[in-house]
């Protein structure tokens, strides 16, 4: 999807009367809230949505991880990249339900990473850092100041560890947060201590999917409705929750829901509010709620008018929607009140911090309450949005008067990051009426030590732009001095003059084989709008040769592309893994590899990394087969097969339909194949009789709601074990008992043995066989520790003539990393039944 077409879609998905609607409910309430999660996803969009829509209540959500080790819907994306894809969606999710949103990791390799999942908090901790948890959440909570805060998971066991954590941490930081000894280097940042008032738990179980709570929940102390209708929106609170959840699209959220009753039922499990009863109406009980509330907490009695004042002219642009003339009056009139609150405050000192940090929010929201009243469409548009270090592009920026309230003193400017020059004084007018639009053009130009894009730039205040480029519209209604930021409509990034992407992005040799030299194309892609010319080589390590040494290559603008091809003989005995390094040297030098991410429902993102090829040694026998393959995309088996010698077609929904499927040997249907595939389920006869006639079929990972029927999809009877928490092995390392060690899969043509469980990544696999026909044979067993062994891991059917193998093995996880014992044991899979 081009930007443009984005700003259509934008437009159409938010009307002008509900964006007025939105800042005007967050004019409502002073009070604020905080989730903490361990993932992108974890938040409890129900709940959040019905505070911050419809009841003004500022909301903030704290995320763990960047949801590395998650699975991926959309496509091959893994560990890292998907954490950047994962990171566009949670801001995507965020910022529909005005969230700020904090995180605990910064970096693609920091501590606290997505490592799988886990089955205790303690051994979360191992990985991430108890103190290190626990100090990203107090200066969350120190930063964004909370009244409430609701981890939401339950800490019991059949919960994943890593909620459980999050849990854990979030009680310890409500204490330590407002503990002046806690983390003093927080204070050379500004922050002081701050002092969280309640913390809710859920009060329902999260059984069910993936997890398996062994401890009921604690009893409800209070229910928020999340069934009422808004009134504006047209939709319950629950749906609008899902148009939130719809953009964590990789993890296949995002579901319809009707109309109904519904409720999120919460237990108080903390509060520092002497003598408050359990027995709530809402949250916010015994907290002020809004301003006029503030003013009965001051001593200071102009500070009190300017506050109660304040709360009657809100209450006025409330009342008066959706009449724009008379609610911008009333929002500006609000504005004048809380200017000189704040003015007041400043000579109060520490009394009034609390009151001054709720002001300085409640001004922002009053700004973008007024851009929505006043009917101002602002445009930060850029002519090109990947620039090179030191390379210049137009940026264009535009605000449109929609509405008759007088407007003044107009100005567009632009800000930037230090280093970077704006040419062009902006735009300026002493007035704007309905209908006219002022237009500012600049030349921006990046500066030739400008740091290369990085994904994880930390984002708190929601709309409010932290792109090394912003807009700025300024303007005068009913007195007051309006300013606003005007974030671009697409991601500014620099990349490097020069991206060397690598094909194949690993290689798996065979030493088994003929020793056949290894094909290397790496293809040269500009970011630079000027002509260059560079020399692509490859580096190898002593011993191996390549061929040629150079290629010089030409490149005329952006998006030019030329390709130098590399012959490289590994040398005479390789063993383990070897790195293969590309470089561009001359007129543009790099070392890097650009890794563009563009989905319709994100901004596009980028994850610049070291141009690198990982070639893995190993001995594996292949046999000769033909192979087809249902692919969907989540995986990439076939290409690993093919990189092994392996003939494999993929297979279309006409051929799985008509074709004749004894042309091949083995059958492979990919990961939530029967899912994504709807027409490999509808040939799930066909396929059937393939098995029967003396065809192999092979079904990777699938979980119970990848329309796996027990009974229909697989040849026989095959039941897949839930919640995945009971049904898998989170230890990459768990040991591995052989049950059928005489079964041809386990031996031909390869010997699997003990070192081909060595070395794997994340864990060895989920929703594994619960339940299954006489027909299989289970032919190894594993099991976490403490855990009873599971031996639905690996299955194999004779069917007839031919042969059905199950596996929950996260087989296509670890070629995809290349582990050898992965290698060998597929191509034992795919060899036809003897």
């Amino acid at each position: 999807m081009t930007p443009s077409q984005q700003r259509i879609v934008q437009q159409a998905a938010q009307s002008a009367i509900t964006r007025l609607w939105d800042s005007l409910v967050a004019l409502k309430s002073v009070s604020s809230f905080m989730q903490t999660g361990a993932h992108p996803d974890d938040e409890t969009s129900r709940l959040i949505a019905r505070l911050s829509k419809a009841d003004g209540i500022r909301v903030s959500y704290v995320c763990g991880v960047r949801g590395e080790g998650g699975q991926n819907d959309l496509g091959t994306e893994l560990r890292s990249a998907l954490g950047v894809l994962r990171t566009r969606e949670m801001e995507r999710a965020a910022g529909t339900l005005n969230m700020a949103l904090y995180w605990l990791n910064e970096e693609y390799d920091g501590a606290i990473f997505d490592f799988g999942l886990s089955k205790s908090p303690t051994e979360t901790f191992e990985h991430w850092g108890h103190e290190r948890t626990v100090e990203g959440l107090v200066r969350a909570i120190r930063t964004e100041r909370p009244d409430v805060i609701a981890p939401t998971f339950l800490d019991i066991p059949g919960q994943h560890g890593h909620h459980r954590a999050i849990t854990v941490a979030t009680e310890e930081a409500f204490a330590l947060a407002a503990d002046p000894q806690a983390f003093p280097h927080h204070l050379a940042d500004g922050l002081r201590p701050w002092q969280v008032k309640k913390l809710y738990l859920p009060a329902w179980s999260g059984a069910g999917g993936a997890y398996d709570d062994e401890v009921p929940p604690p009893n409800a102390t209070l229910s928020v409705d999340v069934g009422a209708l808004d009134p504006v929106h047209g939709a319950t609170y629950a749906q609008i929750a899902q148009w939130s959840r719809a953009y964590h699209r990789t993890q296949g959220m995002g579901h319809w829901t009707d109309a109904k009753p519904d409720s999120v039922p919460l237990h108080r499990r903390l509060c520092t509010l002497d003598g408050l009863p359990l027995d709530e109406a809402t949250m916010f009980d015994g907290l002020p709620q809004t301003l006029a509330d503030l003013a009965e907490l001051t001593t200071d009695p102009g500070l009190a008018d300017d506050l109660q004042a304040a709360q009657g002219a809100i209450d006025e642009a409330l009342a008066a929607f959706p009449d724009n003339a008379r609610t911008a009056a009333a929002i500006h009139q609000a504005l004048g009140c809380v200017r000189a609150a704040q003015h007041r405050v400043r000579n109060i000192g520490d009394e009034a911090g609390d009151i001054a940090h709720r002001l300085a929010i409640k001004e922002r929201q009053l700004g973008r309450a007024s851009l929505n009243a006043c009917l101002l469409i602002c445009t930060a548009q850029a002519e090109r949005y990947e620039l090179a270090p030191g390379e210049a592009t137009q940026v264009k920026l535009s605000v449109y008067a929609g509405s008759a309230v007088a407007l003044s003193a107009l100005s567009l400017t632009l800000d930037v990051s230090d280093g970077w020059r704006v040419e062009g004084e902006g735009a300026a007018a002493p007035a704007l009426a309905t209908g006219e639009r002022l237009t500012a053009a600049f030349r921006v130009t990046v500066p030739t030590d400008a740091p290369h894009y990085f994904p994880y730039r930390f984002r708190t205040e929601p709309g409010r732009p932290d792109d090394p480029v912003v807009g700025k519209l300024s303007y005068v209604a009913d007195g007051e001095r309006i300013t606003v930021p005007v974030a671009l409509d697409e991601t500014l990034a620099v990349l490097p003059a020069v991206s060397l992407d690598i094909e194949p992005a690993g290689v798996v040799h065979n030493t088994a084989g003929a020793g056949r030299p290894i094909a290397v194309d790496v293809r040269a892609v500009s970011n630079a709008g000027a002509a260059f010319d560079t020399a692509i080589s490859l580096e190898a390590p002593d011993g191996w040769r390549v061929d040629p040494a150079e290629v010089p290559v030409s490149l005329a603008t952006s998006g030019a592309v030329a390709s130098a091809k590399f012959t490289v003989q590994p040398s005479a005995d390789p063993t383990g893994r070897t790195t293969l390094r590309a470089v561009a040297t001359g007129d543009t030098a790099s070392d890097n590899t650009v890794h563009r991410m563009a989905y319709p429902h994100i901004r596009t993102s980028y994850m610049i990394v070291p141009a690198r090829v990982t070639v893995q040694s190993l001995a594996v026998s292949v046999p000769r087969v033909r192979v087809g393959y249902v692919d969907t995309g989540s995986d990439r088996v076939h290409y690993w097969l093919r990189q092994l010698g392996v003939e494999v077609d993929l297979l279309d929904a006409d051929f799985l339909a008509t074709g004749d499927l004894r042309h091949y040997d083995t059958i492979v249907i990919g990961i939530f194949g029967f899912r994504s595939r709807p027409d490999a389920l509808a040939a799930i006869t066909r396929l059937h009789g393939f098995v029967e006639a003396g065809g192999n079929l092979i079904t990777l990972y699938h979980r119970p709601w990848d329309n796996w029927d027990p009974a229909r999809v697989p040849p026989r009877y095959l039941k897949i074990g839930q919640p995945s928490l009971r049904w898998r092995v989170t230890d990459a390392a768990a040991a591995v008992s052989v049950l059928a060690p005489d079964h041809p899969l386990l031996n031909t043509p390869n010997a699997i043995g003990a070192d081909d469980w060595h070395g794997w990544v994340k864990e060895r696999g989920l929703y594994f066989a619960a339940e299954w026909d006489d027909a299989y044979t289970p032919l190894v067993a594993m099991a976490d520790p403490g855990e009873e062994p599971h031996k639905g891991a690996l299955l194999s059917a004779r069917i007839g003539k031919g042969r059905h193998t199950h596996t929950g093995l996260i087989l296509h996880y670890q070629m995809d990393f290349l582990v050898p014992g992965a290698f060998r044991l597929f191509a034992n899979m795919i060899a036809p039944p003897e």
